[in-house]
Order: C-alpha cells, then structure tokens, then sequence
C-alpha cells in the first residue's frame, strides 16, 4: 500500500514506548493530546542509574488515524534538521499510540507570555523585535533547504530564555514543528486559521509553498508587536472569509518601517512577498530607539476599517462560551458512556495552572446523527438556568466546527448514584428528603421550560455539596413542540428501559408524566442508597425470571400491567 511505502520513507529517531513516561498535560492540538513527560535512555549516568530527560510528549489522538501519515510527516521532516531556532525533536515511538517526542521548553507558547506579561517592563519593544529576527532566521534556514513550514504562528513560537534587560541577555525562542499540513485539513479547520494562512492556501491548500511562511510570519509578526492578540482569529467564518475576499489588511502599527515590511509580507500576490535574507536586513535596519515607549496595539487602534466592517472593533472580547481547545488540560477520565465521555480538564489560558475544572463532553463518533443530538443537547442545556441544574459553561470546536465538546461546570463529588453508596451512614431521611425536594424543583423549571429529561435516575444526579445536588446530563432530553404536551421519539436506540413510564415503552411517548414516572422510580434509589444488588434493573429482572434480553421489555409491560412495582425500602417512611 503506498501509505506502508511513505511510512518506510521517512526518517525519524524511534523511541521505545517503554522508555516514556507521561505527567503533567500542556493541553490540546487539534489532532494531539499534549503532557509534560519523561525519557529514560538506556546508558548509565556515573552512578545515577538511567539518564532522564524531561520532554514534551505529543500523543497523536486516535480518533484521527486519517491524519497520522502528515503528522509523521512532519516528525520526519523535523528530525532531518538542526537550527539553534528550531525545537528539537527526539524521536517518534510507534506503540498503541503516535507519539512524537520533543524537547522541552520552559516558558511555552509566545502568544501566552506575551499575553500575560503585558504592560511589563521587561517585555519592550527591542525585546520583541529580537524574537521577530529569532523567527525569521528559523525561517530562512527553512527556506534555503526549500522546506515550506506551513503554520507559523506565535503560539508555534516556543520561549526558551525569556532575556533579562538589566543583564542585557537577551529572549531566545524556537519554532516549534508545524503539526498535521494545511494540505490535508478539512475547510472549515482552514478557516479557523485565518489570518496566519496564506489567502492562497484557504483558496486551494494544495497551493502550500515558501510564499506562504511569508504571509503568515507578517501575520506573527502583528501578533507579537499587539502583545499576543490577534482579535480577527475570533470572528465569524464568514467574516474572516470576507475579509480575504475582499482584500483587507491588518491595521498598521504607528511604527512606519514595521508597518511597511508586515505589508510586503501580507502581499495578496504570493510572488510579490520578499525573502527571508530580504525581511532579515529590513528587520536589522530597524532603530527601536524611537519606539521603546510604544504600547502594544491598544483595543482603540485595532479596529477594521473598509466598507465591509465599517469600524467594528477587531478587539471584541473573546466570547466566555467559546474555549480554546489548546487550553483544556486533560487530568483524568469521569465517565464513559455509550455515544460520549466526560473529561476532567483544567481551562488555562495562562498556562500557568492558575485556570478553573470544568468538565468536558465529547462524543465517541463523530457521525451526523449524533453530531446534530449533541447539538440539540447543548442547545437545550444552554437555555437553562436554574440551581439545581447542571450549570453550561460554553462549548469548544476543535478540527473545525466538526469536534465538538460542551464544557460544563465541575462537581467533585460526582454522581448522586456513587455518593449514596459511599456515604450511606452519614446520610440520614432528612438529607435524602432534600436531594427529593432540590431535584422536584428542577423538574418543575424543565417541566416549565417544555423541556423533557427522559433520563431521569440517580447516575445523572451530580453533587454538589452535601446539602445540594443538580440535574445532569441532558443526552436523551427533548423540547415538546408547542401544539403538544408529549414527544414520540422515532429512534429508541439504548434506553434505560427499568426507568421507563409503561406508554415509553409501548409506545416510545413521553411527557412531562413519564418523568414523574422515572422520579419515582429516583425516589426508590435514593432510598436503597444505590445499593447494587437492589437496583431498579435487578429487582425487575428478578420479577421477570429469566428472559431473553429482546423480551425485556415485553416482560416489563406484563409486570407493570399487573400492577407488579418495586419493593418498599427498608426503613422508608410510609409517606414516601
């Protein structure tokens, strides 16, 4: 096959898995799971046992096996040069997953330092101007060697030394590789990418060529002298697309021989864009001593004009509900289900592990359907607000708009299923009573709403505290048209089926009365503590003897119908 043929081909340094130890997440790619690592080498250090070396490890996502042969691409590509400028790449181990290993560098990605050390002294204007060279000379080595980067940006920018002025040592960056090619990404990823892609490209990827690290070092170099902002990356894609279309540029910096040589860079004709010998002598002809007490690009300058913005501030806020998927440090595995998982990650957009948990939905497979019902979820979970509801926090596209994951609010203590298992003795009526009351009243707001859970049980019950809990997991809800008071679901799929209302499971209807159904069924869970052996699914089934799976449901109607329920827990108030 000729993808076993290119693999043969490449040339890259391979590491044993064995020999990898993963730690700390640095975040997300679009296409990687990025930790904090070790590499131990086989040879002795005098008497320390093994060399260790910290790392950064790059895990190709599974879920992308399409893109592994670019990514490796990349790998191999990287490992074939050496420049001061440019990361260092170890190797690449081929176990269960993709994993390329590079070097560690301490201070991270450009655009976040910049970010953060805003207004501060030691980040001035010949600091900057230092890192552009930096940049540039990575990038003419590139361009000797006629290898064409493709994705410089500054958050491709890694900052090893951050310099110190009172010693006159100076910043020293390296870029860092370019990832999966622009070549293979899908449109909208392309899209994404606007203003660092070259026009060009986002026109025909396949166009990718050395004209295109030019446009996008212009781009990286706005992004550095405005102190990491690049406000037009958070448009509409449309937006960015007109901006293209209709030829616009970035607003120019007050500074006019900088202005100048981002404008040869950001040429719309790729053959008008200078060379990196060309950009090297302008940026060393620059005399920053006029400009020391330039600011970044203040909010105020950066605004759009031409006909098509007027003079729409490019500096709008990011918007709250929109994460960065870059920032989402993954740190551990909540839940598994059948469509989705639940992740644990760190939101920190400073890099500095300062950022708050949120919990992260994301679905296994990525097909229409399930896309549009994880679309329906988060819509519906976006227009509720209520306290004893599960709080939306936003929503975070990666690869695209395709990868879609919703961030909601983190509850340590988990689902209300394992709490009353665990904290049975501690637990008396009056604290199961109000866990009763808190999820009614959230009931009777989605009841309210016209918003119907359909899965309604102790597992999708979250803790909050030990006197407040919250409605979760809206997977299966359903909004109820306006002309009706129940919704008939054409495709049952899985159903939790022992929490089912008698018409859900005849007739797949269900209303704000078959929730009541399911919470009376909750009420019995609460009342067991959860306890396994007397769950809804193994009382029934004890009921039904044995059954063919296929004849459960058939089994469960003939029950129900003969007025067969659940036993009375032990203890349970007669009122209950």
């Amino acid at each position: 096959a000729p993808r076993r043929r290119s693999l043969n081909q490449m040339m890259f340094h391979k590491i044993d898995p064995q020999s990898l130890t993963r730690g700390e997440s640095l975040g997300q790619g679009s296409f990687t799971q990025i930790y904090k690592g070790t590499k131990r080498d086989q040879e002795e250090q005098e008497g320390d046992g093994p060399r260790q070396t910290t790392v950064v490890l790059k895990v190709m996502d599974s879920s992308h096996r399409n893109c592994s042969e670019s990514f490796l691409e990349a790998a191999s590509t990287m490992s074939q040069l050496s420049h001061k400028h440019l990361v260092l790449l170890h190797g690449v181990s081929l176990g269960k997953d993709s994993v390329m290993v590079q070097e560690y560098v301490r201070h991270g990605p450009l655009d976040l330092y910049l970010r953060k050390n805003r207004g501060e002294g030691s980040v001035t204007t010949s600091w900057k101007l230092t890192v552009a060279k930096q940049l540039a000379y990575a990038l003419n080595y590139l361009e000797d060697k006629k290898i064409t980067h493709g994705n410089v940006s500054a958050k491709k920018v890694l900052l090893a030394r951050e310099g110190d002025v009172a010693t006159g040592t100076p910043p020293f960056i390296k870029l860092n590789d370019p990832g999966v090619s622009v070549t293979v990404l899908a449109p909208d990823m392309l899209v994404q990418r606007i203003p660092w892609v070259a026009p060009e490209c986002v026109r025909d990827p396949k166009s990718l060529a050395l004209p295109a690290d030019k446009w996008s070092f212009g781009a990286t170099l706005w992004e550095i002298f405005s102190g990491g902002n690049m406000p037009l990356s958070l448009l509409e894609p449309q937006k960015k697309l007109d901006f293209y279309q209709s030829r616009l540029q970035l607003p120019a910096p007050k500074w006019p021989e900088l202005a100048t040589l981002m404008a040869q860079c950001m040429e719309y004709e790729p053959q008008r864009r200078p060379c990196f010998r060309a950009l090297i002598r302008d940026l060393n002809s620059l005399i920053t001593s006029d400009y020391e007490l330039l600011s970044d690009l203040s909010p105020a300058d950066v605004t759009l004009r031409g006909s098509l913005w007027g003079h729409e501030p490019l500096a709008v806020s990011q918007d709250p509900e929109r994460f960065q998927e870059r920032h989402l440090k993954y740190i551990s595995l909540l839940g598994k289900g059948n469509f989705g998982s639940v992740e644990l990650c760190r939101y920190d957009p400073l890099g500095d592990s300062t950022g708050e948990l949120v919990a992260v939905k994301k679905l296994q497979q990525d097909s229409a359907k399930e896309l549009r019902d994880f679309e329906r979820e988060i819509q519906i979970l976006h227009s509720l607000q209520h306290d004893f509801i599960v709080r939306y926090r936003g929503v975070c596209y990666s690869r695209g708009w395709r990868g879609l994951r919703l961030v909601m609010e983190f509850l340590p203590n988990g689902c209300l299923r394992d709490y009353l298992q665990k904290n049975q003795p501690r637990l008396d009526h009056r604290a199961l009573l109000l866990y009763a009351w808190q999820i009614c009243k959230g009931m009777e707001y989605l009841g309210a709403q016209r918003c119907v859970h359909r899965d309604l049980a102790s597992r999708n019950i979250l803790v909050e505290s030990e006197t407040h809990v919250k409605i979760g997991d809206f997977g299966l809800a359903k909004l109820l048209p306006q002309d009706k008071d129940y919704y008939v679901v054409r495709e049952p799929g899985q159903s939790p089926v022992f929490w089912y209302a008698p018409e859900s499971l005849s007739d797949n209807v269900f209303s704000c009365a078959s929730d009541t159904w399911s919470f009376g069924v909750l009420l019995y869970e609460l009342f067991t503590y959860s306890n396994k052996s007397k769950s809804p699914s193994e009382e029934f089934l004890r009921m039904m003897g044995t059954g063919k799976p296929a004849q459960i449901i058939c089994l469960l109607l003939e029950l129900l119908k003969d007025n067969r329920r659940l036993p009375v827990p032990s203890g349970c108030p007669a009122e209950v």
